[in-house]
């Protein structure tokens, strides 16, 4: 009781004396006085626990398994995951603020950001650690998938429940997504995790496997999840100096680059080119310019044509 206590009302910033852990015992209808505390906590010391004592401040715990910015950083990651469903991110909110002192844990869910676009489906966690379990078991798995309907409800595609061998969990675009192999088309296809329901391991090995070794896991992501999903080419984009660090965003910072006109940097880079691509190109403005190959750039025009035809 006593580690739970200095776990609650402790941190970096806060002690408390004897005096108040001794009331907090007893208010618990627990008998304890203060050798018997002092000894307590002595023995928790020799056990590996960091509790310090502050001349006539008091005791705090001065070491967790979780450091504070480590806590903050979970927090941030499961309010603003849209496949966590806003009834589980309560749930591991609360979890998460049982690891830390209450001062800390105040602080730590007020000022973080929460998705607006949760997932309605509570089953999502349960699903990754079915789907973990099959892909190590080397099993097929069944489920449900499910479609957004004109109501904004999910609904199930289709009659039947799918059967497909899986593979790999993707993580992208903060989504889960699963890799599997559908013996009746023939090939690998992926779907998102947090739109399965009911999902179980069969008792039916996997298969497709000669199909999954073909493919490049890096380029399938980055093809088909990326906002770039089309064809890769070599491009050709002239940058003003001051806007250099959005290619370098994007792109990464080892592209090749060489001076262009005063005051701008041409830079040559692969990407995957498609309207999302140019999209992105457009929304950047005029200071941006595609500069190649000659069949992007007219493709470029065309989008843009396209888009004030449309008007």
């Amino acid at each position: 009781m006593i580690l739970d206590l200095l776990k609650k009302k402790t941190d970096d910033d806060h002690a408390v004396k004897a005096s108040d852990l001794l009331e907090c015992i007893r208010e618990e209808g627990l008998k304890c006085d203060r050798k018997t505390l002092y000894d307590d906590i002595k023995s928790l010391n020799d056990a590996g626990f960091d509790i310090i004592h502050e001349n006539g401040g008091g005791y705090k715990l001065a070491s967790r398994e979780f450091e504070d910015a480590e806590l903050r950083l979970l927090a941030d990651a499961v309010y603003s995951s849209r496949f966590i469903s806003a009834e589980k991110t309560k749930i591991l909110a609360g979890k998460l603020k049982e690891q830390t002192s209450t001062y800390m844990a105040s602080s730590m869910i007020r000022n973080i950001y929460s998705s607006d676009s949760k997932t309605p489906n509570e089953d999502v966690l349960y699903n990754v650690d079915a789907l973990s379990r099959a892909i190590q078991d080397e099993k097929k798995v069944e489920f449900e998938y499910l479609v957004w309907g004109p109501d904004k409800q999910l609904v199930t595609k289709g009659k039947k429940k799918r059967v497909l061998s899986p593979w790999s969990l993707i993580w992208q675009d903060q989504n889960y997504y699963l890799l599997a192999y559908d013996s009746e088309a023939g090939k690998m296809k992926h779907f998102r995790v947090d739109k399965m329901r009911h999902v179980s391991e069969t008792e039916f090995s996997r298969d497709g496997e000669d199909e999954y070794k073909k493919i490049d896991i890096s380029s399938y992501v980055e093809e088909t999840f990326s906002m770039y999903g089309g064809k890769q080419e070599t491009v050709i984009l002239d940058f003003p100096e001051e806007l250099i660090g959005i290619a370098y965003d994007r792109f990464g910072s080892d592209v090749v680059q060489r001076k262009g006109d005063p005051g701008r940097i041409i830079v040559r880079t692969k990407c995957y080119v498609s309207s999302q691509f140019y999209g992105w190109l457009s929304g950047l403005g005029k200071d941006v310019k595609l500069a190649g190959p000659d069949t992007a750039v007219k493709a470029y025009k065309e989008y843009l044509k396209s888009l004030l035809d449309n008007m």
